[in-house]
């Protein structure tokens, strides 16, 4: 079950620490990650960033985070390294479309979640600065991953950013940005597969549009879902 805040104001702090590790924890890691890119080619293994505390107060939520990498990630998912587990931070966006349909992501076969339903989004990446303050800005990690999985046609119909939500499972920390296309369903839809026809991008399979006409067949991805996705959805629709 999936925890859900409607973020008022969010700031990340810690930008610059490291998550160490002992030696023999490292050589777990990597012995690990040697095995799961033979089973996925495509892993790659960059820097991510960790949660180790987040605070909520009525909306206002503060993370403290050190950097660790996606190796860590993964193997903090099948392993309990209690204070040296990597508690990934991502973010993503919600696509809502001109004609009031919600956007979300199937994964495909090149993705080590293939079939399942996610958020386009990723990990927070160390780059992902505002210019003038130079603090993470998970809106730009949201607006690079959104390029970058569907498309620039996608990307560039944008045309108002709303609320942001946090959604954690304590194991994973998404920053969820609602965002308006100017497409309706059907436009976004005929514009992603145009994408994946000219990149052969095998990441995601294809998108769904959910509204209010379709909203129970969110049932058929209870089990198929990234952290809160089908609990998010329901919640807005």
């Amino acid at each position: 079950m999936a925890t859900i805040i409607k973020a008022k104001e969010l700031i990340i702090k810690g930008e610059d620490d490291m998550l160490e590790l002992p030696m023999d924890v490292r050589e777990d890691i990597a012995a690990y990650w040697r095995e799961q890119t033979k089973l996925y080619p495509g892993m790659f293994n960059g820097p991510v960033y960790s949660v180790l505390n987040m605070e909520n107060n009525d909306g206002n939520v503060v993370f403290e985070c050190a950097l660790s990498d996606y190796a860590n990630y993964k193997y903090s998912e099948a392993h309990d390294l209690g204070q040296f587990a990597c508690r990934n931070l991502y973010a993503g966006c919600l696509l809502k479309t001109s004609d009031g349909k919600c956007i979300v992501s199937l994964n495909g076969v090149g993705s080590e979640f293939t079939g399942k339903i996610q958020f386009i989004g990723g990990a927070v990446d160390p780059e992902d600065r505002d210019e003038v303050t130079n603090h993470l800005d998970p809106l730009i990690t949201a607006m690079r991953e959104l390029e970058e999985e569907v498309g620039t046609q996608i990307r560039n119909s944008i045309e108002g950013v709303g609320e942001t939500h946090i959604i954690t499972n304590e194991k994973k920390f998404g920053i969820l940005t609602i965002l308006q296309s100017e497409l309706t369903a059907d436009e976004l839809l005929a514009a992603f597969e145009h994408f994946k026809e000219s990149t052969h991008n095998n990441e995601i399979d294809c998108l769904f549009a959910f509204g209010k006409d379709n909203k129970d067949e969110l049932e058929e991805y209870e089990n198929r879902q990234d952290i809160g996705v089908v609990e998010f959805l329901r919640s807005i629709l």
